[in-house]
This record gives structure tokens, C-alpha cells and sequence, in this order.
């Protein structure tokens, strides 16, 4: 078989907020009709905003911005308010890229836009280390203890069904 090897050198890509006519495109990210359509339902109260990175309007990667008080680290901010980014993903192809970065940034710009002081989130230190390092590299610091942030059901690929047990430490960061 022939093959050769080729570079991207520069990758193109918005960040938008996400509208409810991508949903097709997300499920490509991660294929949960429940977990979109709930997303929508607090973006649309006013809740949260949800951001995501697109080629062409197909979708890479998303966060989601809860604009709720992340109150379990309210005794590391003065009692200052702190919205929660949640779920920061992009397609493993694109990884390393800045995407996460970048989409870690615009939430932050969003923030500071609308005089919320401080940035959280929960990161799993141990299965989800990269992540916990791009944190760290943007300013992020644990605060709290590690605490359990769901268990969730998962089919391998034996067909194998079984329970994944978060375990997360909070990171914030002053905007």
C-alpha cells in the first residue's frame, strides 16, 4: 500500500456561540442528543453559554460556561462570584493545537465582559492530566479537596458494561 505523510501548518477555525441548528455537527463531538439539548435549554434561560470552535461550521470541539455560581469554591474567592466552565472537549485529531486554549480564553473574555471576577473548573488530575497541565499553564490553581464528580456508565469494546468514577479537584482563577 502506498503512503505518504502530510503536514497542517496552520488551522483556521471560529469560535461562536453554539446555536441549536449545530446540533448535528456536535454530535459528531460527542453523539449525546440529552447532554446538547440540555445545554441549549440553559443557554437559552440565560444560564450559561455555550461556545464552541468550528471548521467550515462543522464543530471541533465546545465548553460550556455556566454563569452560575460554582458555590463548593466560594471560601476561595471572598464570597466573590465564579462561573464554571464544563466540559471542555475537542475532537482528538485537533488536540494540541491551542484550540482548548483558545476556547479556555474566549470564556475568560466573556467573564471579564460581564464583571464575573473569577473562572473554575473541575479537571480529573489523575485520567485527564494534559488537561490539568493546560490549566495550570493558564493560570488555574486547585483549591479544595478531590471529590467525587460523577460516576458514569460506559460500554467497552468488548461490549463490556461497567461504571467510571470522576474524581476531581477544583482549579480557579482571578480574570
Amino acid at each position: 500500500m502506498w503512503e505518504k505523510l502530510y503536514e497542517i501548518s496552520s488551522i483556521s477555525y471560529q469560535i461562536r456561540v453554539v446555536e441549536e441548528t449545530d446540533l448535528n455537527s456536535l454530535l459528531l463531538v460527542k453523539p449525546d442528543a440529552s447532554i446538547h439539548a440540555d445545554r441549549f435549554q440553559q443557554q437559552n434561560s440565560g444560564k450559561a453559554v455555550y461556545f464552541g470552535a468550528f471548521i467550515n461550521n462543522y464543530a471541533i470541539g465546545y465548553v460550556l460556561l455556566s454563569l452560575d455560581n460554582k458555590k463548593d469554591v466560594m471560601p476561595y474567592t471572598n464570597q466573590e462570584k465564579c462561573a464554571d466552565m464544563i466540559d471542555l472537549l475537542v475532537i482528538e485529531p485537533l488536540r494540541n493545537y491551542g484550540i482548548g486554549t483558545r476556547l479556555s480564553l474566549v470564556c475568560e473574555e466573556y467573564c471579564k465582559e460581564i464583571a464575573i471576577p473569577y473562572l473554575g473548573l473541575d479537571v480529573n488530575p489523575a485520567d485527564n492530566f494534559a488537561a490539568k497541565r493546560l490549566y495550570e499553564r493558564l493560570g488555574y490553581h486547585e483549591v479544595g479537596e478531590l471529590h467525587l464528580d460523577g460516576v458514569y456508565e460506559y460500554t467497552d469494546g468488548q461490549g463490556n458494561q461497567g461504571q467510571y468514577e470522576d474524581w476531581c479537584i477544583d482549579m480557579i482563577k482571578r480574570i
